[in-house]
């Protein structure tokens, strides 16, 4: 019979193996991304008629080209710091408080239509997370991997590479429409693995009570 230091351990294991999986989906809509980022710093250069304001957004696309390599590397190191998150609750670091309060305040824009539209699925996978390591959360966004966290692994990222918040702002929507609208499909497999895991929301459990 395994004892509660192995079924300790064994959770880790599912969540550091989940997301590990949730990381590699996310690197892959990173791809789909970059895929179609000229053609969609295009549309936005052709909208506006102020020279300068095109230009900047041709120099974006070259910039983005040539730190491709830089940026998926800094995303990908921001979304595993994130692992330990399942665990305990989060503290204040540098790369995120540098960040500032109008960056902040983009992140939660670029996440609230996503955060939005997954909410449920998003509640389950924090109650089942609750159930298996028992560590609270108080709100969907504290999920390692909430569109939040996710928006904010890519800005911090974008940082540490030295694109400015105009250039920040620019790339958002892309970013939104590419990854972050894209997360469904991710979440649902989240949440069925960790259902299979026997981590049951508290709606299943009150089901499974009253049978």
């Amino acid at each position: 019979m395994p004892t509660v230091r192995d079924q300790r351990r064994d959770t880790h294991a599912v969540f550091n193996a989940l997301h590990h999986n949730v990381t590699g989906e996310l690197l892959r809509l990173i791809d789909g991304f970059y895929s179609n980022i000229e053609d969609g710093l295009f549309e936005l250069a052709y909208r506006t008629d102020d020279e300068g304001q095109r230009g900047r957004r041709f120099d974006l696309m070259r910039e983005l080209r040539f730190r491709r390599t830089g940026l998926v590397k800094a995303f990908a190191r921001n979304l595993d710091r994130y692992r330990s998150l399942w665990f305990e609750e989060a503290e204040e670091r540098e790369d995120e408080v540098a960040t500032g309060k109008d960056l902040d305040q983009l992140i939660m824009r670029m996440a609230e239509k996503s955060s939005s539209h997954f909410t449920g699925v998003l509640n389950c996978i924090a109650e089942r997370a609750e159930v298996a390591t028992g560590r609270p959360f108080a709100k969907v966004q504290d999920v390692p991997i909430s569109p939040q966290r996710i928006a904010r692994a890519f800005v911090v990222s974008c940082r540490s590479l030295k694109f400015d918040h105009a250039s920040i702002e620019i790339v958002q929507n892309l970013f939104s429409r590419f990854v972050l609208d894209s997360l469904g499909g991710i979440y649902g497999q989240c949440n069925l693995r960790l259902h299979g895991e026997g981590f049951a929301t508290s709606e299943e459990m009150g089901i499974a009570s009253g049978a």
